[in-house]
């Protein structure tokens, strides 16, 4: 099966990585590949899921305080940090 590099550009930067890396241009595209896919797309992954979470704490923000008490307050905590 083959595939056609349609710019010089390219084709010119696969060799010559390829010569550093001592390897064929195949081996070469396979290895930039398989490093994209694990690179690429894990921190693509991730950076959604903290933008996510970023939204979710502006939205949070936003919102008014119902109660000014501190946590232990509001759960019955005394002093001792038991329940009275």
């Amino acid at each position: 099966m083959g595939v056609s590099i349609k710019s010089a550009e390219a084709e010119r930067k696969l060799r010559r990585v390829s010569r550093l890396l001592g390897k064929s241009m195949t081996a070469t595209v396979i290895e930039l590949a398989t490093q994209a896919q694990g690179t690429g797309c894990e921190e693509r992954t991730a950076n959604a899921g903290l933008r996510k979470v970023d939204e979710i704490v502006r939205r949070v923000s936003a919102l008014p305080v119902l109660d000014d008490r501190f946590a232990d307050e509001i759960l019955g905590y005394n002093k001792d940090g038991l329940f009275d």
